[in-house]
């Protein structure tokens, strides 16, 4: 793990970093993993190698480094078929994964995104939000979550974005929905915004 108190850039994330993660913070992780699929509302999104592969390739992430995350998630993940040995990768563990491998806090990592920045934010990194929203479309394109879901998982990591702002830049997009009195966002949009915050946020 880099050890210095800066921030790095994923691209010089190593497959050292990696290996150290999961040694040093498995359990750190696994309780912000945890919180995340609650903050969710127990909604758990796997990650396969194609995916993994875009995902990666829009955060400037090393290819071999993105394939040991795959490989340790396998062993690290609680998220498995029952009375299988081998767990999945999810948007959960990748997401937690990519914050600490910056060099961030994952208790605070997040904490300069805000309803006044986070439009500042979206707009800096609009490229990388719309094009994994791009490439998680087939999954989550037809999926709207209630905004709350999202202002959720923002606030495990220390962000602190209430579900209007976060509606509100969803709409801007084309990515939001009314379903009666409840405002969503649509799944492909939310969750390529989320995992930019964690990949990209100062």
């Amino acid at each position: 793990m880099n050890r210095s108190l800066d921030v790095v850039h994923l691209s010089s994330v190593t497959c050292e970093d990696v290996e150290l993660l999961y040694k040093e913070k498995a359990r750190h992780l696994h309780e912000k993993i945890d919180a995340t699929r609650d903050a969710y509302f127990g909604f758990i999104f796997p990650i396969n190698r194609t995916d993994l592969s875009a995902v990666s390739e829009a955060f400037e992430l090393d290819y071999q480094v993105a394939q040991l995350i795959y490989k340790k998630s396998k062993d690290f993940s609680t998220f498995k078929v029952p009375g299988r040995k081998f767990g999945q990768l999810t948007n959960h563990i990748y997401g937690a994964s990519v914050l600490a491998l910056r060099g961030k806090s994952l208790d605070t990592g997040l904490e300069s995104v805000s309803d006044r920045s986070i439009n500042e934010l979206a707009a800096a990194n609009e490229d990388v939000i719309l094009e994994i929203a791009g490439v998680r479309a087939s999954w989550f394109g037809r999926i709207f979550f209630p905004a709350q879901a999202f202002s959720n998982a923002i606030s495990v990591f220390g962000g602190n974005v209430s579900p209007e702002a976060l509606y509100a830049l969803a709409k801007d997009y084309g990515y939001a929905s009314v379903a009666g009195s409840r405002n969503t966002i649509r799944g492909d949009f939310g969750i390529a915004l989320w995992l930019t915050l964690l990949a990209r946020a100062p």
